[in-house]
This record gives C-alpha cells, structure tokens and sequence, in this order.
C-alpha cells in the first residue's frame, strides 16, 4: 500500500492537480484548462472527477490498495479573511466574483474523491498558505540550495509579495505584505486600458505590444504612483493618487473595437511602471546570496525577468515552468508529504516540465489504420531528422509528442514549429494558422551551450522564463523569431533535459547551419493548449498546418 499526496490548486481561476508518490517525487502535474479544453477554466474542479481518474491511472495508482491524501492551496476561505475587496484598480464586482469562485473550489477541495469511490465521506484536507505553495513548488524544481524566494502575484491571504529565504533547502518566510497593493492587479487593469480582457489570459498581448510603443513622460508619471513600495512591501496610494492616475490613464485607453496600435504607447508606459515597481521590491530584498528565485502570478512577464540578472544584485534567476496558481497544486502536494514524514529540506527534482499526460495509445493506433485520407507515416527512430527536413522546406508542423508540458508555454511536447529564417513566416502562422493578431511574436529555441552566440545577458530559460537581446549579427538570419524591439523570448534546450527537442534542433542545424526554431504553443487563439489527438488532428484539417507528429507518427495534410 502506498500514498499518494494530491494537490489541488483551488483560486477559483486556473485549477490544477498534482500527485507526488511516497518518495516526495512529483510524478504528475496538469492544468484543468488542457483537459476540459476551456481557456483558464474558471469556476471548473480542479479535481475534475475524469481527469483526476486518468492522472491516478498514469501513476499506476492502485484503487485496491493505495491512499491518497489531499491539499488545497489556500488556508481558508478568502470571503472570510480580513481583506477588504477594493475599487483601486478593478471593478469590486470582479473580486466578489473571484471570492465566490474560489469559496466553491476551497470548500468542495476533494469531492470527487466520493465519486471515485476512494471515500465514503468527505475527505479531511491539508491546507496550505497560498504564498508558500507557490514559494514550494517553484524551489522544488529549482535545483539551488540557497536562494531568495521572491512571490509576486495578484492576491495572497493579507497581501500580494512574500519574501522566503531557502537555505540548505529549507524554506522560511521572511516577510509578507499586508493589506491592498497589487502588482497582478495593477497589469490587470492596464490590459484592460489597452483593450484586453485580463480574465482570458491577455495580459501576454500587453506585453508584446509594448514593444511597439513609447513610454509617455506624464502618463509615466500618472502610472507610477498608484503603488507604494517600502521595504519591499506593497501598497495602493490614497484614493486620490489613484483617482487623478486613472484621469490620466484614461485619456490614452483603447476601446476593444478601435485601431491595435492606440494602445501601443499605454502598453509600452505600463510594462515600463511595472519595471519600475519590481525594480524597487528587488533593491529592497537583495540579500547575501546570489540566486533569485521568482514565482507567483507576476512571474510570467518574461520581459521584465530577463533584465534581473547581473543588473540587480543578483547572478542567477529561477522561474519555474508554471508560476502562477496552476503551479501552486504542485506546492500543496509537495508540503502534504512534508508534513506526513516530517521532512524539512524540499526534495530534489530533476527540473522538468514535462508531467502531464501522453497521447491515447489506442487512439494513436486508430490513426495509423486509417486517418480518413490523411497521410500517414510511421517515423520510428527517425522522427527528428523527418521533421527538420519538412520544417527546412518550410512546412508548419504541430507536435504532440510525450508528456505535456505542465505551464502555459509548449515547450516541444505540444508545440507548433517552424523554419525561423523566412521573414513571413511569423505572419503565416498568426494569420493561417494561430488566427491572431499580428504583431504577436513567436519564441526561439536555442541549444543551452550557444545561447552566448545568440543573445545578450546570456542565461538558462529552458521554460520560455526570459525575454533577451538578439546580437545585432543574429538578428537578420531568423527574423521570425525576432520582436519588433529585437529581443526574443527564448527557450534554451540541452540533450539531458529536453532530449527531443535538442535532436530537432540538431538536426535542422545540420541541414540548414541556423540550430534555432520557432516554437509556439499548439493550440488557436483563445483555446488551451492541445489535449488529444483528435484535438492535434482537429487543427491539422481546419488550419495552415502542413502536418502534425504524434508520439512517432507524421500525418500530413
């Protein structure tokens, strides 16, 4: 008999699972939103009775024998905790909807337990701070020793930074903010200024559209002095700072319907406030070691990230695969073995990404005896080199190949690829293929050990953590993978890590002497990332596709 520890990620927004086994190895982690095939999966049970039950069989759990012990990643109830819903940023009426969606995600934390049969009643449930989830679970992939453990985010239980110092891989708070002041808030509602919609994820559209824009002196000026920072500690102005920002701020707001580029100059002036406001929390936090660890939320703004190192105090930066609430079910899973053995150091892991689920067997040999007039071509053994030679004649090509990525960037395993040297190529896939907008870039894989050859502020980002600097000389030989202001969020690849991704880029190396692709997630605007196979074939009949790799079977269009 063995236990399983299952986290569950229940902020109402963003659910996720993870099971760690009675070794305190993570052996599964998945995003709700990829199973159900709906984008952030709001209000949605992130133990989602079916994909619960298929996580529990990819583990070999044994229903006969084995336990299992579940977490949440919130303490309590967030309607019951002393913070005050405000007006600052958003509307009320988003954080009283957000309050009701996670009451109903915290309090119903391991019902589908019943349903599966694993209890007859409801299960008791290890509760954990939700700053400290998220410190855990990006430690735990973290392979530092010691570090400063740097949580930024929308909302905690009183504040929204918390400061943890890992040592010897021990993990101690060192301090928490108290009461409103955002940063999540802050970009969510400037990507509501700009257009977007926050709750569908597009704060990623703000970001690249910044590049694009010019940072205003009095809009600057309005921006940033709606937080305080003291100590590292966050906080909103007074109400008429903020009142006089937002007359200001809405003279520059784009309406959904108007022309991209009006909010190109908002969106270039807000990433340039929110630079400054981490700028400030980081000089306030910089300790003794040289290592920063950066999770929460927040953490995603990869633009922002790739400027930390060797400009801030710190040498290295860690941010892990799924930074935001998703990734918190890893921590909750993490900190119930903890306390069931007592252990005090988090364990050691091997850093990957790839924890979630794998292609349908039986549905992948439904495809290779008949596709339906599709092409099909068993590739066994040479998978790489077929797809490098169609990606260097300029096919686009989807890939679902091994475990899921757990994060929202593909980072191989379900990715859409591509021949990074042609200038239009970025705007065949935004236009044919992804159906969005097209001044979005795409990211560059690159193997570990050339990043230096490429890019300025050389560092690992095997998780698309990093946006960079192209070297001028580099810049005019893939300039699909370039961004308007020539940078690239890169991903780095290296045969220990990312085996078939760094034999992909080998191989295209090898016949087209430029070792970089274009990787983007596969999936279309406004959809999660490819589940299924009759997902992945789904997109291959109604995109620009030109085939899709599943596992190691090629079918073309």
């Amino acid at each position: 008999m063995a236990t399983y520890y299952l986290g569950l990620s229940t902020s109402g927004h963003d659910p996720a699972l993870a099971l760690v086994d009675s070794d305190g190895h993570l052996v599964f982690a998945e995003a709700t939103e990829r199973f159900v095939q709906d984008k952030r999966a709001w209000g949605i049970a992130p133990d989602h009775v079916n994909h619960l039950e298929l996580a529990l069989n990819s583990v070999g759990f044994d229903w006969a024998k084995d336990q299992l012990c579940v977490a949440s990643t919130w303490p309590m109830v967030k309607a019951e905790l002393p913070v005050q819903v405000t007006n600052a940023m958003l509307p009320a009426t988003d954080g009283l909807w957000l309050r009701a969606l996670q009451a109903h995600a915290q309090g119903n934390a391991g019902a589908s337990l019943l349903r599966l049969g694993l209890t007859s009643e409801m299960p008791d449930v290890l509760r954990f701070d939700h700053h400290l989830c998220h410190a855990v679970a990006a430690c735990y992939q973290s392979s530092a020793q010691d570090a400063d453990c740097l949580i930024v985010d929308g909302e905690g239980e009183v504040g929204a930074v918390s400061l943890f110092d890992l040592r010897d891989r021990s993990l101690k708070r060192r301090w928490r903010s108290w009461g409103p002041g955002s940063l999540g808030t802050f970009y969510a509602w400037l990507t509501r200024l700009c257009g977007f919609d926050w709750r569908l994820g597009e704060e990623w559209k703000v970001m690249g559209l910044a590049a694009y824009g010019q940072v205003l002196p009095d809009l600057a000026e309005a921006l940033q002095s709606v937080l305080e920072v003291h100590n590292g500690r966050l906080r909103f102005a007074e109400d008429s700072v903020i009142e006089a920002a937002r007359a200001t701020a809405a003279l520059h707001a784009r309406a959904s319907c108007e022309p991209l580029m009006k909010a190109a100059d908002l969106a270039a002036t807000g990433q340039a406030a929110y630079s400054l406001y981490l700028d400030k929390i980081i000089a306030d936090i910089k300790g003794e070691v040289p290592t920063l660890v950066l999770s929460g939320g927040c953490a995603l703004n990869s633009s922002y990230n790739g400027k930390i190192a060797g400009r801030l105090g710190y040498d290295r930066v860690f941010v892990p695969s799924a930074p935001a609430d998703d990734g918190n079910a890893v921590g909750a899973a993490i900190l119930a073995w903890m306390h069931h053995t007592g252990a005090v150091r988090i364990p050691e892991s091997d850093g990957s990404a790839f924890l979630g689920s794998t292609a349908a067997a039986r549905t992948v040999e439904k495809v290779v005896s008949g596709a339906g007039g599709l092409k099909v071509t068993d590739v066994s053994g040479k998978a790489a080199h077929a797809v490098a030679e169609r990606l260097a004649a300029g096919q686009i090509i989807g890939v679902m190949r091994g475990r899921a990525e757990f994060g929202p960037r593909a980072l191989g395993n379900r990715s859409i690829l591509a021949d990074p040297r042609p200038a239009g190529m970025k705007d065949r896939i935004n236009l044919s293929v992804k159906g969005r907008e097209p001044y979005r870039p795409f990211a560059p894989v690159v193997p570990a050990d050339e990043v230096d050859q490429w890019f300025h502020r050389a560092q690992p980002s095997p998780y698309m953590s990093f946006t960079l600097p192209w070297r001028s000389e580099a810049i005019s030989r893939v300039p699909a993978v370039v961004h308007e202001d020539g940078t690239g969020r890169l991903q780095t690849v290296a045969p220990d890590t990312a085996p078939w991704m760094a034999d992909l880029v080998h191989q295209f190396g090898q016949i087209t002497n430029t070792p970089i692709l274009l990787n983007t997630s596969f999936n279309i605007m406004g959809k999660p990332i490819v589940n299924s196979v009759e997902d992945a074939l789904g997109m291959l009949v109604t995109s620009g596709l030109d085939a899709v790799l599943i596992e190691d079977v090629l079918v073309e269009a």
